[in-house]
């Protein structure tokens, strides 16, 4: 048959569609080329576009599309003398996420205008080298592999100290699951047994013979080719997903994901000083993991993930005012935004519930941990957010059970299709994305305040403050009624842990908002009523972790970030209130408050408790120093007000808190290592670094 392909300038003839697409060498064979018979299904999908059967719009779009979805404008095949073995040309040719304001942005636009006028132009403008992407249907051999990872040393020597050190098969289920629980991400708990379980079943040969490094280097460079690729993020079917980054597709960010979790799981089983060594060295294989995904340029959700999981995992180690953690959550960041996933928009256009998919549900997942995890270390420390709502668009996750990102697409869908318009579940049930749902739209509600509080502007106004009051209160009466109620400690004995768990957090998340709200209306010259209220909750719900911490033995890490997120700062306003020379009348009214009553005796009750949990915080513990300058003022607070025997004896005063002035300027939203309570015997933050 005569081809009737048109010939290039260069003299060459056009190549097929998916050749142009991929970017790779084209044999012209007609009807169908001899690349596209050897892919998949190649065969229906190869095609020749024909002048004059598309519009110039829709040519103009789809070069647009190849540009934009696969590779820049500028030609990709360089490769400068600094690049290593491991990273690869399709991981080097992505360059992140550019927006409307980037230069990148105005020469698209010019070449969709160009486009427009002379599509043949375009179409042929992009280089069609072989070497230029690595042929995903024909995977490299071992001994290509083997001769790619001599090129390389250093990352080969840094992948076989990984693969030596990965923890065993027994150890690992153990470890990894049964001892560390964090109702935020059950989900990626689940797939984590599985990824294991397939890890083991394919590579168990390579990981039970530590000693053969010829076989680790092996297994070394096959893990580095699956990184290399781009993660695949658009299957609807949830196993495909799964598959695409486990067996014999494992990546080294899933690799990272078991040290992580075997680092937590040895936190959550002992701290003696054999367990923090241990902790501390499947941190650094953890950040080995990280630094081989960075090589070969990864940057998908699961690489996000990762990032943010050793953010936390360094925060449980040296505390949330540490400097370590600190940087690696800016990190963690970084990467969010480098991938676009700050743009919901733009990415996933879903105009409906139905049309999402897992992988979209578990990157929403991950994006809106990140988001929530940055509001609450502004709100802790005072610094600024490092993400805002300004410049984001992170759209909610679905309200779906975490066995559904694993289950088959059937079940998939079927859960999809049992919610609601908004989103959330109808069977009554709270999931861990029911409670993650439920806080991304109070940390939004956080942001404005935060701006506010930690802000140096004064264009707001009281009215801006009763605004995001009123819409804090509106978000906790529009959510559904399961997830809402009194919450009372008479019965709690007969009620599941993980539900009472999930109410107590959502309610602290809400009155946080209102703390902050209720300090800067005190600042504006509002009673201060409400204030002590709120805080006199939140000691009494954040107490109640620690009188009955045998029910939170599995969220002990959990539990104590509440309490030093929570009671910490309302507790500070109690005591301040109970050495006021002028308290707040109606303190002694005798209103019940999350089941206790609200008077005068049942603060001093509170704090004592405080004080307990602040006094068990060792030096070994995260954030032990903030624990302990709180303990030392809540103590003498407590001191003055139970030993004064003069009648007529000077008030303490606000001397303890701050030298200046009182409530007006304890109001404002100073950093919580920088207000009243800190003046006192300082003792700056030290790292509790395992080495």
């Amino acid at each position: 048959m005569t081809s009737p392909l048109v010939t290039r300038r260069n003299g060459k003839k056009q190549a097929c569609e998916p050749c142009r697409r991929r970017k790779v060498a084209c044999d012209h064979g007609y009807p169908v080329c001899r690349r596209c018979m050897r892919r998949p299904n190649g065969e229906s999908t190869c095609y020749y576009a024909v002048p004059g059967h598309t519009s110039q719009l829709e040519q103009s779009k789809l070069a647009l599309d190849s540009r934009s979805k696969d590779h820049p404008s500028w030609p990709s095949g360089h490769v400068a003398p600094e690049d290593k073995f491991w990273s690869s040309p399709a991981a080097r040719a992505n360059p992140g996420f550019f927006g409307q304001s980037s230069l990148l942005t105005a020469y698209l636009e010019t070449e969709t205008t160009l486009a427009v006028q002379d599509p043949l132009i375009t179409t042929e403008a992009a280089p069609s080298s072989e070497s230029t992407l690595c042929d995903e249907a024909t995977p490299p051999s071992a001994i290509e592999i083997q001769d790619m990872a001599n090129k390389d040393t250093a990352a080969t020597q840094l992948a076989v100290r990984v693969l030596q050190a990965i923890p065993g098969r027994e150890k690992t289920t153990k470890a990894f699951f049964q001892l560390h629980s964090n109702p935020n991400d059950e989900w990626m708990r689940i797939i984590g047994e599985r990824l294991i379980a397939s890890t083991w079943e394919t590579f168990g040969t390579y990981l039970r013979d530590r000693e053969n490094r010829a076989k680790l280097r092996e297994l070394g460079g096959l893990i580095c080719i699956n990184t290399r690729r781009v993660l695949k993020e658009d299957q609807e079917d949830p196993l495909a997903w799964l598959q695409s980054f486990s067996g014999s597709n494992l990546r080294w960010e899933a690799v990272g994901l078991m040290f992580m979790y075997a680092a937590f799981g040895e936190q959550s089983a002992s701290t003696s000083a054999d367990a923090r060594k241990l902790i501390g060295n499947y941190t650094e294989y953890c950040s080995s993991c990280i630094t081989l995904a960075n090589i070969g340029g990864s940057s998908g959700s699961l690489m996000l993930f990762l990032l943010y999981k050793r953010s936390v995992l360094h925060a449980c180690m040296h505390g949330d005012t540490s400097l370590p953690y600190w940087k690696f959550h800016a990190e963690t960041v970084a990467m969010l935004t480098f991938a676009g996933y700050h743009d919901d928009r733009s990415r996933d256009a879903v105009a409906s519930v139905s049309e999402t998919t897992p992988p979209l549900e578990a990157r929403r997942r991950i994006m809106c941990q990140i988001f929530i995890v940055d509001k609450n270390l502004a709100t802790f420390v005072g610094r600024p957010p490092l993400l805002t709502r300004r410049f984001c668009s992170i759209k909610l996750p679905l309200d779906l059970d975490d066995t559904a990102l694993v289950s088959d697409i059937e079940g998939f869908q079927e859960q999809v299709r049992a919610l609601d318009s908004n989103g959330w579940n109808q069977s009554g049930h709270i999931h861990s994305s029911s409670i993650l749902r439920f806080r991304m739209m109070v940390a939004l509600i956080r942001d404005a305040i935060l701006e506010i509080g930690l802000g140096y502007s004064d264009d707001s106004t009281i009215d801006d403050i009763m605004k995001l009051k009123t819409k804090e209160l509106d978000l906790h009466e529009q959510l559904p009624t399961h997830m809402t109620g009194n919450l009372t400690f008479d019965d709690i004995t007969s009620v599941d842990p993980r539900i009472v768990y999930s109410k107590l957090v959502m309610r602290l998340d809400h009155l946080l908002n209102l703390f902050l709200v209720e300090r800067s209306l005190v600042k504006h010259g509002h009673s201060r009523g409400n204030l002590l209220r709120t805080s006199f909750e939140m000691v009494v719900l954040t107490m109640h972790f620690w009188t009955n911490r045998h029910r939170w033995a599995e969220s002990q890490q959990e539990c104590h970030w509440l309490i030093m997120g929570h009671a910490a700062p309302a507790g500070a306003v109690l005591c301040l209130e109970l050495v006021d020379p002028n308290p707040v009348e109606g303190v002694a009214d005798g209103q019940v408050i999350a089941g206790e009553t609200y008077t005068r005796s049942s603060i001093i009750q509170q704090l004592s408790i405080l004080v307990g949990f602040l006094n068990s915080s060792g030096p070994s513990q995260p954030n032990h120093c903030v624990a302990s300058n709180a303990r030392s003022v809540i103590k003498k607070v407590l001191d003055h007000v139970l030993n004064q025997t003069m009648q007529h004896q000077t008030p303490l005063g606000l001397r303890y808190f701050d030298s200046a002035t009182g409530w007006e300027s304890f109001a404002q939203f100073n950093p919580l290592d920088d207000i009243s309570w800190f003046d006192q015997d300082w003792i700056p933050e030290e790292s509790n670094s395992l080495k």
